[in-house]
């Protein structure tokens, strides 16, 4: 071992570029990949934690008015799939009623409502998962609001209707397992009964909450159906637990799930570049391996030799990659740890990564294991002869004819003659590229106002949400009043929204939220079909239709009331709102059977969105009035930040891979034209002329390379894209791109740093000489 160790010790001084190279490529893939799991562990950690401590509901239905007590508690009490019930009163009010800092949250896109603390379950936690308390006179802000705002504690949130002003301390901030992410539009306040009861007399409007925790293995669907079937009061958005699931899976899952796919594709490039690593020394290894074997050496030695280095340079990575994901995997994870707390099984940060490791360095060593055994198969002779590496390496010839260009001539000669040799290096250049442009694009198309697509409505400039209310009448005629004579708003369409119930493929009943407006106004790219026209006509999202097993030109009835409608499926289309379950159609829901209506107004050109947006807020102090681009923006802006993380850090990582490879190839490269660049030079060729050579080699191939990790990019990129998101409703994502940056920056800035690695690399043709040649 000892004489192994020793010999190993000597390779890694001759050759200390290529094993640094070669070590910084293992460490990369080795912590990308801890890095990963350790994020993805510290997710599924948080997020059960929170689950075990906060108890959400697995099914709830918001309702304004009156209700029958007895009625639900007799539903409750019938159901034998529920563990417990519970009814939440909440007290929302108007944004324009909270002040912070001197202003309002008329800004904000969400509902707030405020509660207080639950019995039995549903329960809001403080920042150490606990249980949270508030005293008279103090206040529990939500987590999203202590991130978006800087909302702290000791702070003090003033509610002011008229004359009646109350001011409330902040004592703690809140999670808050059904409504924690952006993603779901309402945020509750903790405050106490007293405080609750005062404010109750001023302001805002009484919402209840039914909820409802079920037994182990019941189906959420079929208490939903049976409390559909029982007419219980339902004239706002009913939720189940699996839809808080996915908006959490979305909101936290999916930079876990870009982090794990670039660590995947940075492990396949760190082993080519291993294989092609080891099969490029063993080459040069040949004679030597001879050698040892005609002396006697016992084959097992020999690969135990080989072996070896490149398990103790894994070991060194996977310690490094190890310790390196810590900061890593804990700098991605900052916000699901705000979010929802350090979690339940701290094991899975630590263990998950470990396990990644094994596996990592089990391919390696299988790598590794793999390429030596191929090579101890060959006869000592060949082995003394090389025969086996000049049988696949080709050889240039010059033409007869003259050069006209000679550099270019002979790079581009040389390069079709060994085109074997450049193929690992293209590989690793088409992936740095599409490593670079994918997360960039999809953080491009998420923050882009078409986003908005992808949420079952065409591009508008602004969205105006009426909630059911006894008001509810009245309050549409006074926002079509002002709309219809406004000459600032160049178009807008209403749009009414219910539930009606259907059967799925497999019989059972579903409800289906129904949007019932004039769907040419602002028209949808469908997938299949085209918009319903007709009063039996029907558009199904496409989580709807694969539910309920419909396709364009099927026949779909629904149950509204006591009628049964029947209608034609005439297109299907992409929403990632309400769990992805939606439909559009011609139904005249009865006002208290309304749960909200929904506006979307385009401006005439020149109008400022802003001043516009302040003016109708000023118009409608009831009434929620968002414009598109900051409802985008506060829907998805925590995702929309995390992705700014992920492309910085895979434009760092591309940028670093592009270089080390490119240093790798190249010392490989030189070490095996050794002698042909010193024969280049005893004819003419100048040092300058040979760098150039080398140089027009590599830029060839890298430009190849980013074409082709472009167009990657934007095709298996929209695929990964929208299997990210098929599970939200939104099946066939189109990325959009920043041309200046995609097209221009990028590639020049690739091809900048391999420029500079190319001419550092090169500095040591100067070094070549005939005279060392003849002397060897």
């Amino acid at each position: 071992m000892k004489l192994l160790l020793s010999l190993i010790q000597k390779d890694f001084k001759k050759n200390p570029a290529i094993t640094m190279a070669l070590a910084v490529f293992l460490i990369l893939a080795a912590l990308l990949m801890a890095g990963g799991l350790r994020v993805a562990g510290t997710m599924i950690s948080s997020y059960d934690g929170l689950g075990q401590k906060a108890l959400p509901p697995d099914y709830l239905q918001i309702h304004k008015g009156e209700y029958e007590v007895a009625a639900m508690d007799r539903f409750a009490a019938s159901q034998d799939g529920i563990a417990d019930f519970l009814t939440v009163r909440m007290l929302t009010i108007n944004n324009a009623n909270i002040i912070y800092h001197g202003e309002t949250l008329e800004k904000v896109l969400m509902d707030n409502s405020f509660v207080v603390q639950n019995e039995g379950f549903d329960y809001l936690l403080d920042m150490d998962n606990q249980i949270a308390t508030v005293k008279d006179g103090e206040i529990g802000v939500p987590v999203y609001y202590a991130e978006t705002l800087g909302i702290a504690p000791g702070d003090v949130i003033t509610l002011k209707k008229e004359g009646f002003v109350k001011a409330l301390k902040v004592a703690t901030i809140i999670r808050d397992a059904q409504m924690n992410v952006a993603m779901t539009s309402s945020k509750r306040f903790l405050i106490s009964p007293v405080d609750q009861e005062a404010l109750s007399q001023h302001m805002g409007e009484w919402e209840v909450s039914f909820e409802f925790l079920l037994k182990e293995g019941v189906d959420t669907g079929v208490l939903e159906q049976a409390y559909r079937a029982a007419e219980l009061p339902a004239n706002g958005v009913a939720i189940t637990g699996s839809l808080l699931n996915l908006f959490n899976v979305f909101s936290y899952g999916l930079v876990a799930m870009i982090i794990i796919a670039i660590s995947l594709l940075l492990i396949f490039m760190a082993l080519l570049c291993l294989s092609f690593i080891i099969r490029a020394t063993m080459a040069d290894e040949q004679v030597s391996i001879g050698e040892m074997k005609a002396i006697g050496f016992p084959g097992k030695a020999i690969a135990t030799l080989y072996q070896l280095k490149y398990q103790i340079l894994m070991g060194v990575a996977g310690i490094i990659g190890y310790l390196g994901a810590i900061p890593f995997g804990n700098f991605f994870s900052v916000s699901v740890v705000r979010y929802c707390g350090m979690g339940s099984s701290p094991g899975l940060k630590w263990g998950l990564p470990f396990i990644g490791l094994l596996l990592l360095s089990g391919m390696v060593a299988w790598g590794c294991h793999r390429v030596v055994k191929k090579n101890l198969r060959s006869t000592v002779v060949e082995l003394l002869r090389g025969a086996g590496g000049r049988r696949r390496e080709g050889h240039y010839t010059l033409p007869s004819s003259g050069l006209k260009h000679p550099n270019l001539t002979i790079a581009l000669g040389e390069l079709a003659c060994k085109w074997r040799e450049y193929g690992v290096i293209l590989l690793v250049f088409i992936f740095s590229a599409f490593l670079m442009l994918l997360p960039m694009n999809m953080k491009q198309t998420i923050q882009d106002p078409s986003f908005i697509t992808y949420m079952g409505v065409g591009e508008s400039d602004i969205r105006i949400d009426i909630k059911y209310s006894p008001q509810l009448t009245q309050q549409q005629q006074r926002v079509l009043a002002i709309l219809e004579n406004d000459p600032d708003i160049e178009k807008y369409a209403i749009y009414k929204n219910g539930y009606v119930q259907a059967e799925n493929d497999q019989g059972e009943g579903v409800n289906i939220r129904v949007e019932s407006g004039d769907e040419s106004v602002f028209p949808l790219v469908y997938l299949a079909g085209q918009a319903p026209v007709g009063k039996n006509e029907i558009a199904l999202s496409s989580m709807n239709a694969a539910e309920l097993g419909k396709k364009v030109d099927d026949a779909l009835a629904v149950v509204y009331g006591d009628e049964t409608m029947n209608f034609n499926v005439v297109g299907i289309y992409q929403d990632i709102t309400y769990g992805g379950k939606t439909a559009k159609a011609a139904i005249d829901f009865n006002n208290e059977d309304v749960e909200a209506y929904i506006l979307y107004l385009s401006l005439a050109e020149g109008v400022d969105l802003a001043l516009k947006t302040n003016e109708l807020r000023g118009g409608l102090p009831d009434i929620k009035v968002t414009p598109v681009p900051s409802f985008i923006a506060q829907t998805l802006g925590g995702i929309v930040d995390n992705l700014s993380q992920v492309e910085a850090a895979a434009m760092v990582i591309a940028l670093m891979i592009s270089a080390l490879i490119t240093v790798m190839f190249l010392k490989l490269v030189m070490a095996r034209e050794h002698s042909a660049i010193a024969v280049k030079k005893a004819i003419g060729f100048t040092t300058r002329d040979i760098r150039i050579q080398l140089a027009i080699r590599i830029l060839v191939i890298q430009g190849l390379g980013i074409l082709i990790g472009t167009v990657l990019a934007n095709t298996l990129g929209e695929a990964i894209f929208s299997l990210m998101l098929s599970s939200m409703g939104a099946t066939r994502m189109t990325l959009l791109i920043q041309p200046l940056k995609a097209y221009l920056i990028c590639p020049a800035v690739q091809l900048l740093m391999v420029v500079v690695a190319v001419i550092g690399v090169t500095r040591a043709v100067k070094q070549y000489h005939i005279k060392e040649q003849i002397m060897e």
